[in-house]
């Protein structure tokens, strides 16, 4: 097929590309983008450095949406809600300061709006009184859908403080999303967007491990979370054998560390749960490997090589039983229990 041959050389394009825009990101709107705020909890850089990343992303994928998918309800899917969040995160990338209250609450009426008018659905959670509700109500769906969603992509603006830590985290689900794909329905539109996703991922990664000349920014967390997102829905609907559980697992890590992180705060620290703080998995992680190596840029890309290997050592048995529906449960509630007591280690071990 054409396009299997369009995206095996689409590699050596986007990087070329992408090397003479983060070259010369000052052109145009770019040269706002620097990150010079070194005082906040997840600033780990000691000189300005450009949130391009996230840009990158954005204009290689709605790219090859609009060559390749443009009739397609998961090109407009894409298209209408990753655009929204990937703007909405691009403001603060710009330095454009907008209050996190008020970006929560327009991230999520809007992000609402377009699910209910879209008709992004879960078809099956497999909790029975859930799936009755979802099924029965638009509304409740949407809501449903929102939340999912604002999970994820928080998450994901969460463990993006680190060189490679998202990056790479995207790269694994993709790439497990693909296996997933390829043996069971091999769905093409479905096939080809989530490898052409794994290539443009890999470019960016170059300029962002194990040394940051880019950072993501929140509108690159923003727009791989809704990527992830909306192809994971779509995977879930169309392959209706495979355990809604399974899909919750892969996405653990990121789902928790905002669930945990919002009742550690109310709960612990007696603070607003939108307050930015230092005591994330990640960050107690990285000040573990410092107090043992002392050096910062070191601790830094071991920091998100670690994580992501600690992840998919524990995903990894997830892809021989993502049909049995008991085991996934089962499994991912363990994946909770382990984030649990990991973070308790680290937490003493600082």
């Amino acid at each position: 097929m054409v396009l299997d041959k369009i995206i095996l050389i689409s590699f050596p394009v986007i990087f070329l590309i992408s090397f003479f825009l983060v070259k010369n990101y000052n052109l145009l709107f770019l040269k706002n983008t620097k990150d010079s705020k070194f005082n906040k909890p997840q600033a780990f850089h000691s000189k300005a450095t450009p949130r391009i990343g996230g840009f990158l992303i954005f204009i290689f994928l709605t790219t090859f949406l609009i060559i390749f998918y443009k009739k397609d309800l998961f090109f407009y899917q894409i298209i209408f809600l990753g655009t929204f969040l990937f703007f909405l995160g691009f403001m603060g990338d710009l330095n454009i300061d907008i209050k996190a209250e008020f970006r929560l609450f327009f991230m999520v009426i809007v992000s609402f709006l377009l699910i209910y008018f879209l008709d992004i659905r879960i078809l099956n959670v497999q909790l029975s009184i859930l799936n009755n509700l979802i099924n029965s109500h638009k509304i409740i769906s949407s809501i449903f859908v929102c939340l999912a969603l604002l999970f994820v992509i928080n998450g994901c603006n969460f463990i993006d403080g680190f060189n490679g830590l998202l990056i790479i985290h995207s790269i694994i689900i993709l790439g497990i999303l693909y296996f997933i794909n390829s043996q069971n329905s091999n769905d093409d539109h479905i096939k080809y967007f989530i490898l052409f996703s794994i290539i443009v991922c890999f470019s960016v990664l170059f300029f962002n491990f194990p040394k940051a000349r880019i950072f993501l920014g929140d509108s690159g967390a923003y727009f791989l979370g809704s990527i992830i997102s909306l192809i994971i829905i779509e995977l879930s609907n169309l392959n209706k054998i495979i355990s809604p559980f399974f899909f919750a697992s892969l996405l653990f890590y990121i789902f928790f560390e905002v669930f945990f992180s919002f009742f550690r705060k109310i709960i612990f620290l007696r603070s607003s749960p939108l307050r930015p703080d230092k005591k994330h998995l990640h960050m107690l992680f990285f000040k573990f490997i410092f107090s043992n190596i002392k050096k910062k840029e070191r601790a830094n890309f071991l920091t998100g090589l670690f994580i992501n290997f600690f992840y998919f050592l524990l995903i990894f048995p997830l892809l021989f039983f993502y049909k049995d529906k008991i085991f996934c449960q089962i499994y991912f509630l363990i994946l909770l229990i382990i984030y649990l007591f990991s973070y308790i280690y680290i937490y003493g071990k600082k």
